[in-house]
């Protein structure tokens, strides 16, 4: 094989570039690109951390779940739109979704939920605002002894049903925000639902496994509430979604909720149940702050997938979603803008949306086209090369910088989130290592690095290669040092997205 060298960009850096002039942060890296990482199918990876929504039933769309190479799936087995009358359950749906994600290779984790307004009076907030936003919702089943019953009824009918197919549970679907709980929220009225919930789950599938929470952002004060209420020994793992611009911000709440956990019980396990971002302004449901762009989204992803892996300790990462199928250009109707709203736009305040209609730009498929945006493809690189056969370890690590390139002010006087690289750090069962790290500003559009060095302590690489996880491609490293001490590597690319150190025999190659 010839190999050629180039500098380490996609080729839209390469056109910005070219077109800009050689300008601050257009340094280049000499390094051999040797080949690109080899896909796998969901089917192909024995087990992994990482997750998608697919947001359809749609056969289509979840042959492209299955072609990223997903190994989970958060489904929904929703009470009202399972129970429409009283005693009759439709399960069509739901037979659908669970047996076609397991054909695929793919486990779901199945949310129980939805409080049925033919057995609850509904609750609206007092906000005229919010109320606008978010309709009315009945409220949750423990405000009524008769409805409590039959919410109990529900889910002992759907665990039986699927028993053999299903063995993680989510009971409710962020119970802590109001438009969801159907009332204020209320940790310790949560904590009744969820105990007499997992007792009934339990006694008919004592193997279940029973999550906790799914609350609306890393909610410490919530999570304690509902664990003080006896069922600190039933819970096996407490999901969370976690929405933001940057989402490294979520570590400090990690730990945080880390701290409740341990102080309830250590083995109970954290995972990132629904979370993504927008490549578009004009999306529907949570909208994050400009800019906004296709590769935006997808470095915001891969980020998201590291800091819930390492800094987070989660063991699982759902990206929400792939797919949305509403029309594009739809504008809600507002009756409470203010003069300012019709000069600046209106905002996301007080816990209101922009929008409650039109396409969820979190999908990482166009809609209609069902295309692949770019995270679609980074998320695909990342499911192939990093599996359960990777561990999180901690070593100790530094970075020089070099030149800061369009990062300003990231040099070694700096000591300000965020403006301090991040290095995740990982060992496979042969001990070898594989290392991700990153700048965590806000990731801009434009690809551009920062030149750095960084040393690893006690991790001797024999063969590191650089992986760019947006494009898949695999560049081989010569200029670095190594010996029983650690490793030092030289001139390396850094950017608003995570790049990959790794032994080259651990990377499966496209031919």
């Amino acid at each position: 094989m010839k190999f050629r060298t180039i500098t380490i960009v996609p080729f839209v850096f390469i056109l910005s570039w070219l077109v800009s002039g050689c300008g601050s942060g257009s340094e280049k890296f000499e390094l051999t690109e040797i080949g690109k990482l080899k896909t796998r199918n969901s089917k192909e990876i024995q087990a992994s951390p990482w997750g998608i929504q697919a947001g359809t039933l749609d056969l289509n769309i979840l042959t492209k779940a299955a072609e990223m190479g997903v190994k989970w799936t958060r489904l929904a087995a929703d009470w009202s739109a399972i129970e429409t009358d009283k005693g009759r359950y439709n399960w069509q749906q739901t037979d659908i979704a669970f047996t076609t994600a397991l054909e695929k290779g793919i486990t779901p984790f199945v949310t129980l939920g939805g409080a049925n307004k033919i057995y609850l009076k509904e609750y609206f907030s007092p906000s005229p605002k919010l109320l606008e936003i978010y309709g009315r919702r009945p409220e949750p089943p423990t405000r009524d002894s008769i409805a409590f019953q039959a919410w109990l009824r529900f889910v002992g009918k759907t665990v039986h049903r699927y028993k053999d197919k299903i063995r993680y549970w989510e009971i409710w679907n962020e119970p802590n925000h109001f438009a969801y709980w159907g009332a204020e929220p209320d940790g310790r009225e949560y904590g009744l639902l969820l105990n007499e919930t997992a007792k009934v789950i339990k006694s008919i599938d004592p193997s279940a496994k029973i999550l906790a929470g799914a609350t609306a952002g890393l909610d410490p004060e919530f999570t304690d509430a509902f664990l003080s209420m006896s069922n600190k020994d039933i819970v096996d793992i407490i999901t969370y979604h976690n929405y933001g611009a940057i989402p490294e911000e979520r570590i400090y709440k990690a730990l945080e909720v880390w701290e409740v956990l341990n102080k309830y019980n250590s083995k109970i396990k954290l995972w990132q149940g629904e979370c993504g971002y927008p490549s578009h302004s004009s999306t529907r449901d949570y909208r994050g702050v400009s800019p906004w762009g296709l590769q935006i989204q997808a470095k915001w992803l891969l980020r998201q997938s590291f800091t819930d892996l390492y800094f987070c300790k989660a063991s699982l990462s759902n990206y929400f979603k792939l797919f949305h199928k509403n029309g594009r250009g739809e504008i809600p109707k507002r009756s409470f803008l203010s003069g300012i709203d019709s000069i600046l736009g209106f905002p996301e305040r007080g816990g209101s949306r922009v929008k409650e209609i039109g396409v969820n730009e979190k999908c990482l498929l166009e809609n209609p086209e069902s295309e692949p945006k770019p995270g679609y493809y980074a998320y695909q690189n990342l499911c192939a090369l990093i599996d359960s056969g990777f561990r999180p370890i901690h070593i100790q690590s530094t970075i020089d910088i070099k030149s800061t390139g369009i990062f300003y002010g990231i040099g070694k006087e700096d000591d300000a989130f965020p403006s301090i690289p991040l290095v995740a750090k990982f060992q496979n069962k042969d001990s070898n290592y594989l290392i991700s790290y990153w700048l965590p500003w806000h990731p801009q559009e434009i690809i551009k690095y920062a030149t750095i060095d960084i040393r690893l302590s006690k991790a001797k690489f024999n063969d590191p290669v650089l992986i760019d996880l947006l494009d898949g491609k695999v560049y081989q490293i010569s200029n670095f040092k190594a010996d029983q001490s650690g490793t030092i590597i030289f001139e390396l690319p850094m950017g608003d997205y995570p790049l990959i150190i790794a032994e080259k025999k651990d990377i499966m190659f496209a031919q």
